[in-house]
């Protein structure tokens, strides 16, 4: 007899689950319309060149985006980004490249340690058309921000 009233509670419980889901999905989604796309945030994108045959760290680079793909997309179209993909082991044509992708070090913010590339200038003054000066030199290296964002979405807790 209690058998049956826990089975008929459970499947009370999952259906209101699921159309209360169903719903906040509709809210969100309702919300989102309302106020438009999002602007970009801060992205890290981590690279290791041929520095990781001698046993130094990967390289961090900073862009604006909208998505781990955009940044992506953002920081191949910089100059400096082209220069140091050369320096560190990319080739031209993009093929036998000895740069690394660490997908699992690159996330949405800003590094929680060490030190990392600033794009995001470079980045405002190639959208806005500005004429960008060659550098000989890499791009300025940052601190990081005093409220970093955790190394990966899944690394992230609720308080």
């Amino acid at each position: 007899m209690v058998e049956d009233k826990l089975y008929d509670y459970n499947e009370a419980r999952i259906t209101t689950a699921i159309e209360a889901s169903d719903h906040l999905d509709a809210v969100r989604v309702r919300l989102a319309g309302l106020l438009g796309p999002s602007a970009p945030s801060p992205f890290t994108l981590t690279f290791a060149g041929l520095e990781r045959h001698m046993g130094e760290a990967p390289t961090s680079f900073v862009v604006n985006a909208m998505d781990l793909g955009d940044a992506l997309r953002v920081l191949a179209g910089l100059p400096s980004w082209r220069e140091w993909y050369l320096d560190h082991g990319g080739t031209p044509d993009g093929q036998d490249a000895d740069v690394v992708y660490l997908p699992q070090q690159s996330h949405p913010g800003l590094p929680t340690l060490g030190a990392y590339n600033d794009m995001r200038g470079e980045q405002e003054s190639t959208e806005t058309g500005s004429t960008l000066i060659r550098r000989a030199h890499p791009p300025a290296v940052t601190a990081p921000a005093p409220a970093p964002a955790p190394a990966s979405p899944a690394a992230r807790t609720i308080h």
